[in-house]
């Protein structure tokens, strides 16, 4: 049920980054290869609302992102077929506070990384 007092926040953001390691596995595919449109279709939601993701408590931050990343906030996105992108809102000169798109994973990379058992 909708709660009335509760706000839906949308942030939209002048761009969205993503990091060198994702970057160089999107660029080893084809342009036309579903993860390259995965990534571009989550752009654009980001870009019109970088709040779109589920956000992960901070105390449930994997060590696999702050120590790689340095990321002190996640937020986990759902692509088709069971991936998983994780990214993180960072505060950039200029354009200000951007989403970064760090990975993208299938649901049981996604699980170990998190800590979560599967069956």
């Amino acid at each position: 049920m909708f709660n009335r007092n509760s706000k839906l926040v949308i942030k939209s953001s002048e761009a969205v980054y993503i990091s060198s390691e994702l970057k160089s596995v999107l660029d080893s595919l084809d342009p036309g290869h579903k993860k390259n449109k995965w990534i571009e279709k989550m752009k654009i939601d980001l870009k019109a609302n970088m709040l779109k993701g589920k956000k992960i408590k901070k105390e449930q931050i994997p060590d696999h992102y702050i120590q790689r990343y340095e990321v002190d906030n996640l937020f986990q996105y759902r692509h088709p077929e069971g991936y998983r992108s994780c990214y993180t809102l960072y505060y950039f000169e200029g354009p200000s506070v951007c989403p970064v798109i760090l990975d993208l994973n299938p649901h049981p990379k996604y699980d170990k990384i998190f800590g979560y058992k599967t069956s």
